[in-house]
């Protein structure tokens, strides 16, 4: 093998294992059937649902409070050509209604696991989760 072909294959895994880590360092482990994740490029939401490490997205970020410019409409179709389900339910205040938290609860014990969950700063994702597994309504 000559240097330039090492070099290349060096070059090429480096860029590679950093986006990976990128993508890899946001998520946080919730339990074992689910993960959150905050903000996320439309680039490493594709590296990560490629990855086949979750079988449903439910994501909580209103359309108006996207960050990196990413629509959901986007990560609707990365998802989709992935074949993971995305379920858009949009949670717009600080505090979750009753009927929030059931509809994630509805999702939860209905959608194939491993779940990631995702909002811009993961707080209304994680407070859902917590509010429903208080009330016993995950089927864990």
């Amino acid at each position: 093998m000559t240097n330039f072909v090492r070099i290349f294959i060096l070059s090429c895994t480096l860029g590679f294992c950093s986006s990976y880590s990128l993508a890899q360092s946001a998520i946080t482990q919730v339990s074992p059937e689910l993960a959150m994740i905050n903000e996320i490029s439309p680039q490493d939401f594709n590296q990560l649902v490629q990855q086949n490490r979750f079988k449903s997205v439910i994501l909580h970020r209103p359309e108006h409070d996207r960050g990196h410019g990413v629509t959901v409409y986007q990560l609707r179709d990365i998802a989709e050509q992935a074949k993971i389900s995305l379920i858009y339910q949009p949670i717009d205040q600080a505090k979750n209604a009753q009927t929030d938290i059931q509809a994630f609860a509805r999702y939860y014990n209905s959608l194939p696991k491993p779940i990631l969950i995702m909002c811009k700063s993961g707080q209304r994702s994680m407070e859902l989760y917590q509010q429903a597994k208080q009330q016993g309504l995950l089927n864990d």
